[in-house]
């Protein structure tokens, strides 16, 4: 990271992290505000834009889920730092920008494909047209737009070593998968998994990677100093 954790440890109550929160998701709000009135569309600003508020979404859950259970936490953690990964790989692999948006064609794709499973045994006929063509449609759009066939998403993980994170997620991705994911740890030793200590450690990161990813948008895109600093440092 461009800043050490310690940097921005600060030992605070519940009010003061939710107000710590909302001045990160404000600043994500405001960032993109600009960016919209001030920066030429193109794919990368689109692409970063729509990362920067989907980390200002996630921040939002943090901020909501502090006093319940402490997967609705680590899903925001985790989500916040995947989306920093991917901001990096974007940032510094030109060619993860069309594997990125291939990716969302994708996506769509996998979902559609699985609803269409489902209707099999239905009698509609229309239904399953309309699934298919679109299920076409959205292939097509691959060739139309010159994007690589992607089978199967990267991991994070790999991702995470091309940017040289690697470390980093061996030491922190398998926490947040725990806690995620109804492992048994977190279903048998639920006063373990939620301790103080785990806790303290997904609110800490959480910031960390939203503030590293606001920087490098605003890096990235020029954003000047005086849009990036209302709501703090980062």
């Amino acid at each position: 990271m461009s800043k050490k954790l310690k940097d921005y440890v600060v030992e605070s109550n519940q009010t003061e992290l939710k107000s710590n929160l909302d001045k990160l998701i404000k600043k994500c709000r405001f960032i993109n505000r600009w960016i919209e009135k001030n920066i030429h569309k193109t794919e990368r600003s689109v692409v970063l834009y729509n990362l920067l508020r989907s980390t200002a979404d996630y921040l939002e859950l943090a901020k909501s889920s502090l006093s319940f259970h402490i997967s609705a936490l680590a899903l925001s953690t985790r989500s916040i730092y995947e989306i920093n990964v991917r901001i990096r790989s974007l940032i510094e692999i030109q060619e993860d920008l069309k594997k990125w948006q291939s990716e969302a064609v994708t996506d769509k794709v996998q979902v559609l494909e699985g609803i269409l499973l489902l209707a099999n045994g239905s009698e509609n006929l229309n239904e399953k047209y309309i699934l298919k063509q679109e299920i076409e449609r959205l292939k097509n759009l691959t060739t139309k737009y010159e994007l690589p066939i992607i089978k199967q998403p990267i991991s994070t993980g790999s991702l995470a070593k091309t940017v040289g994170l690697e470390d980093e997620h061996n030491a922190l991705f398998k926490l947040y998968s725990k806690l995620v994911h109804p492992s048994s740890y977190l279903v048998n030793d639920y006063n373990g998994a939620s301790s103080n200590e785990n806790q303290k450690t997904l609110q800490i990161h959480a910031q960390l990677y939203a503030h590293d990813s606001i920087s490098r948008i605003c890096e990235e895109l020029g954003v000047p100093f005086e849009v990036s600093k209302p709501y703090g440092h980062g």
